[in-house]
C-alpha cells in the first residue's frame, strides 16, 4: 500500500511535478492508493470538501485555516473533522503573513490537540517575493520574517509537545535543526515532498535516496511520511531500508496519524 500526504487540490487537474499529469493518472501509474488532497486557501476549501466526498475511498482532506480569521475558521474546521472530511490542516506562514510563535496562534494549535489532528506546516525558504491574493487579479507581498524559522517551532512545541507537527520538505534549507526537533520531541514527524528541489541546493547536492537514509537513521522510520511533489514511490523502494521500515514511510505512519480507515 502507498499514501500520499502532500498533494494540493489544484494537482486533481494538473500535477505540475509529476509530468503534468492529473493526479488520478499520477496514483494510478504509481501505484498509490490513497492520497491526500489539501486546500492552501479559503477557495481551496470547497474544492477540497466536494472532492474528498466524491472520492472518499482515493482523497482524505487536509484543509486550510484562515488565521486572520480564526473564529469562523475554526468552525469550519471542527465541522469538516467531525464529517470526516479533513484529517489535518495545511499551514504556510510565508504566503499567509504570520509568525509561527505569534501568541495569536494559540487557539488555533489548541483546537487542534482537542481534536488530534496534525498540523502540515511548509519548510524551507522559497524564491518568489509575492504571493495570489484573495482578491481576483491582485498579488500579495511576502516576508521573510515569517518564512518559519526552527527557534519558532521549538517555542511552538515547547508550549506543546502533545501537538503533531508535520515539517514537510524535510525541512527544506532547515534540514539539520527540523530533524533535531524531530528526534527531541515525540510528536514531531518529517515529509518527504519536493525533496528533489531542495536537493539540488544543498552544497554539495545531495541524493535524495540517502537524504532519506539519513533521517531514518537519525529519526526512525516512524518519524517519515511518504509525500509526492516530485518524490515517488519507487525512491522509497530504492533506499537502503528494511521492508519494514519502508512500509512505516509508505503507509503505515500516515495511516495512523492520519487516522485512515483503510485495509492494508
Amino acid at each position: 500500500m502507498v499514501i500520499d500526504t502532500h498533494a494540493h487540490v489544484f494537482f486533481l487537474e494538473k500535477f505540475i511535478d509529476y509530468d503534468d499529469k492529473p493526479l488520478f493518472q499520477y496514483m494510478e501509474e504509481q501505484g498509490v492508493d490513497i492520497c491526500s488532497c489539501i486546500a492552501a486557501a479559503n477557495k481551496e476549501n470547497i474544492g477540497v470538501i466536494e472532492n474528498v466526498q466524491k472520492y472518499k475511498d482515493k482523497l482524505f482532506g487536509i484543509g486550510y485555516v484562515n488565521v486572520k480569521d480564526m473564529e469562523h475558521s475554526l468552525k469550519m474546521l471542527r465541522e469538516n473533522v467531525d464529517k470526516g472530511i479533513f484529517r489535518g490542516i495545511k499551514m504556510h506562514p510565508y504566503v499567509e503573513d504570520y509568525i509561527v510563535d505569534d501568541p495569536a496562534l494559540n487557539p488555533l494549535y489548541e483546537t487542534c490537540l482537542e481534536l488530534d489532528i496534525p498540523l502540515l506546516f511548509h519548510n524551507g525558504i522559497v524564491t518568489f517575493s509575492s504571493w495570489p491574493s484573495d482578491e481576483p487579479g491582485k498579488t500579495k507581498l511576502t516576508k521573510y520574517e515569517c518564512i518559519g524559522f526552527p527557534n519558532q517551532f521549538a517555542k511552538v512545541l515547547e508550549r506543546y509537545p502533545e501537538l503533531k507537527i508535520i515539517f514537510a520538505h524535510f525541512g527544506g534549507n532547515f534540514y539539520r535543526e527540523l530533524l533535531c526537533l524531530t528526534e527531541r520531541f515525540e510528536n514531531a514527524y518529517l515529509d518527504t515532498a519536493w525533496l528533489r528541489h531542495y536537493a539540488q541546493r544543498e552544497f554539495p547536492p545531495t541524493d535524495i535516496h540517502r537524504w532519506i537514509e539519513h533521517a531514518v537513521s537519525i529519526v526512525g522510520s516512524k518519524k517519515v511520511l511518504f509525500a509526492g511533489e516530485g518524490t515517488l514511490p519507487s525512491d522509497i523502494l530504492q533506499c537502503n531500508l528494511s521492508e519494514d521500515e519502508k512500509a512505516d514511510i509508505l503507509y503505515k505512519n500516515a495511516k495512523e496519524l492520519y487516522k485512515l480507515d483503510c485495509q492494508e
